[in-house]
């Protein structure tokens, strides 16, 4: 999961969904949705039922001995905790492809020439900033007096965006919230040309119930790279040149945390966005009071109408020593059996890399997650196995770059194997060799209330319990991913979430409206650790997610439309 430490501390800062792996308190419900919930959410201790026998052959010949030898070698240290760029991370994606081949499962672009491996790789290219430095000035003009010039630098109430060096100035511009919606209705742009400006803007959404829907929300008001994303577009769309987003006290309070919010390093996509998005620079309301002074009281911004900021230039500066690096996706693929449904696919994925070395210290790296890659390889030995395959094609994705931003995800998603529109759900396997904890399973049977939950909580045994995270627009899949918990014998939970400010691989196909299933066991004191080792993990824990994940895909590759 993603270590960058700016995001990892802005994570904490606003509005976050419940469920994005976290153990957030859950909102009280009425008794009805209770009721209504439990129906449709939970699997209890003992509930079981068949699976089909070609799925149930297939689950079973899964073995904990081969997915712990998978995970040992790649969390070896000959493999170096497999950053990024290193040989280690390039020597695990030739593991995967080689160990594709020898089940049978065919590259999902067919290549004729070169290496018999070569056709499992989808390049990734990566552009790394080494030595980053940012600075935002503001340049004040009023009527003939003197020229006032502010530099705000990280640290100093600002936080920069992780993109490639570049300079940006323009006269600034106030837009409210910067949203245009239908309903509610709203404009913060009305009347305001943007063409060359930069924009500032408000984060989050405005008052009142009517904006604190769940589509507004996960539109407006979520946090990671995607935070103003659909502001980003609106303002690019109109030839803003930057956008500069002023946050609440929250942010600022998590932001004086920190001494620097500039890695040392960074990687970003070698492509940019298309359209490119204009930068975006987060500020604390004292930075804007300062870009609005004289102009728009802070304290009432939210209802003031859009207007130029006369005499106010500002300028962003985004510097560093770039170098360009080509990083690896491995992709491969089994055909589905039925004459139309094969022309749908279900896409499993699973990050391979890690955190790498620090000095003389290397990360194994054995949960998080090599336990995924393991299960995964697994699953796709045990279908290509299978003299029945299933009515979908499946596509099995080795993510590169998880770590760094999702960067492997993102640019398959930019350039899939498969198309998004013919795909019919993402699962994703992230971190799967731990179980829930029983307080915490506790936790979650108190915070929803659940019926009959003393009897639930003395029949189950964690290591037989799992939570899945379920794209909230995905009513299908959940009596499938039941199904999928009962035939395979476990207890389980269905975490509804939009997914848009998750952790992991799945947030890029959120974003672009694909069904997901989140895999995650649980976090445990070794994580991002050196001692995140093959030994502190349980290979049996990882068979019973793989198992039900190869249940569970099965199952919605079978689904009639």
């Amino acid at each position: 999961m993603r270590r960058a430490l700016a995001l990892v501390v802005l994570a904490l800062v606003a509005f976050e969904p419940a469920g994005e792996g976290s153990r957030a308190a859950r909102p009280l419900a009425s008794a009805g949705q209770v009721s209504a919930a439990v129906g449709r959410d939970f699997v209890r201790p003992g509930e079981t039922a068949p699976l089909p026998a070609a799925v149930a052959d297939s689950v079973s010949s899964l073995r904990a001995e081969r997915l712990a030898a998978h995970i040992a070698f790649l969390s070896a240290p000959s493999l170096g905790g497999r950053g990024l760029g290193s040989d280690g991370l390039e020597a695990a994606a030739d593991y995967v492809a080689a160990q594709l081949s020898l089940a049978g499962v065919a590259p999902a672009v067919a290549r004729s020439g070169g290496h018999p491996l070569e056709a499992y790789f989808q390049p990734v290219p990566l552009r790394e900033v080494r030595q980053p430095g940012a600075r935002l000035t503001l340049t004040r003009r009023r009527g003939g007096g003197p020229t006032r010039r502010t530099v705000i630098r990280p640290g100093t109430g600002a936080l920069f965006p992780e993109r490639v060096p570049l300079v940006v100035q323009g006269p600034a511009v106030f837009a409210g919230y910067g949203i245009r919606e239908e309903r509610p209705a709203r404009d913060d742009y009305k009347g305001l040309d943007v063409k060359g400006k930069v924009v500032v803007l408000l984060g989050g959404l405005p008052e009142g119930a009517e904006w604190r829907t769940p589509e507004l929300r996960s539109r407006y008001d979520v946090e990671g790279r995607y935070r103003h994303a659909a502001k980003l577009a609106l303002a690019g769309s109109l030839g803003a040149r930057a956008v500069v987003a002023i946050e609440d006290e929250a942010f600022a309070a998590e932001l004086a945390k920190e001494p620097s919010t500039l890695a040392p390093a960074f990687f970003t996509l070698a492509e940019r966005e298309t359209p490119p998005l204009p930068p975006v620079v987060r500020v604390t309301p004292a930075v804007g009071g300062q870009i609005l002074a004289g102009a728009v009281p802070l304290a009432s911004a939210g209802g003031a109408a859009p207007r130029a900021l006369a005499g106010l230039t500002v300028s962003v500066e985004l510097t560093g020593r770039e170098r360009a690096l080509k990083s690896r996706n491995v992709v491969a693929v089994v055909p589905g059996a039925h004459p139309s449904m094969k022309e749908e696919a279900v896409v499993l994925g699973a990050h391979m890399d890690h955190l790498g070395r620090q000095g003389t210290t290397y990360f194994p790296g054995a949960d998080d997650n090599a336990s995924g890659v393991a299960a995964l390889l697994e699953i796709a030995r045990a279908v290509a196995a299978s003299p029945r395959p299933p009515a979908r094609t499946l596509v099995f994705a080795f993510w590169t770059a998880e770590e760094e931003g999702h960067w492997g995800a993102e640019h398959y998603c930019r350039h899939p194997a498969w198309p998004l529109e013919r795909t019919a759900a993402y699962l994703n396997l992230d971190m799967i060799g731990h179980p829930w904890l029983r307080e915490e399973i506790e936790k979650l049977v108190a915070d929803t209330r659940l019926e009959r939950g003393a009897e639930f909580l003395a029949a189950v045994d964690p290591a037989r319990f799992i939570e899945l995270g379920l794209a909230d627009w995905a009513d299908d899949l959940g009596p499938v991913l039941l199904s999928a918990a009962r035939g395979v014998g476990l207890a389980l939970h269905l975490d509804r979430t939009g997914g848009r400010s998750g952790g992991s691989d799945y947030r890029e196909f959120a974003w672009r409206g694909v069904k997901f299933v989140r895999f995650f066991g649980n976090y445990f004191p070794g994580y991002h650790e050196p001692i995140d080792r093959v030994e502190t993990l349980d290979a049996s824990q990882v068979l019973r997610v793989a198992r039900l994940a190869l249940a569970s895909a099965w199952l919605v590759a079978e689904r009639t439309p």
